[in-house]
């Protein structure tokens, strides 16, 4: 048996241990990430297949010792805006320039999530009572933006401009109790 030919079969298997592992730990906050954008769970998972594919057939451009999940964030961020240039007809929740805020702090911090539980604990207690009740029905309770305008007897582009105002705070606080 030829030992190069063994050694060039095992190569790309550690290679794929090496990828699963980093996307198995990356992806909550991938998932994450794109759903706070998007806001929508389908949209979701299929972004984040494509940034599945997109991270697999790149990961020879990762650089071993950075960090899988700023590199796996910044891909990410690149597929949300061309998720959005195809959904132009669609009100997103956030606009342009807070989804370029919002992903320049997702890679800047590259936390895990359970260190930022506490700030966004504390940041959502700096919100107006009526914020608190658009994000408690908005993602706790996974409740549609029409639903909710209809409740409230807004338009959807009322609820998602308090939306992107909401989120623009909570950035901001994380920026500074992070």
């Amino acid at each position: 048996m030829n030992s190069d030919r063994d050694r060039d079969k095992l190569i790309p298997i550690e290679r794929g241990d090496q990828f699963t592992r980093h996307l198995v730990t990356a992806q909550p906050r991938i998932r994450g990430f794109i759903f706070s954008l998007v806001g929508d769970q389908t949209a979701t998972d299929d972004i984040l297949q494509e940034v599945s594919t997109v991270l697999w057939r790149k990961f020879d451009q990762f650089e071993p010792g950075t960090n899988f999940t700023s590199w796996a964030l910044s891909i990410a961020r690149f597929s949300v805006l061309e998720w959005r240039r195809q959904q132009k007809r669609v009100p997103l929740p956030i606009e342009e320039e807070t989804l370029h805020a919002l992903a320049d702090e997702a890679e800047a911090f590259a936390l895990p999530l359970a260190d930022m539980r506490e700030p966004l604990r504390l940041c959502l207690t700096q919100l107006s009572p009526r914020q608190q009740q658009l994000i408690t029905e908005r993602y706790l309770r996974d409740e549609p933006v029409q639903s909710i305008a209809t409740r409230w007897q807004r338009t959807r582009m009322a609820i998602y401009k308090l939306l992107n105002k909401t989120h623009q705070q909570l950035l901001l606080c994380l920026r500074t109790h992070a």
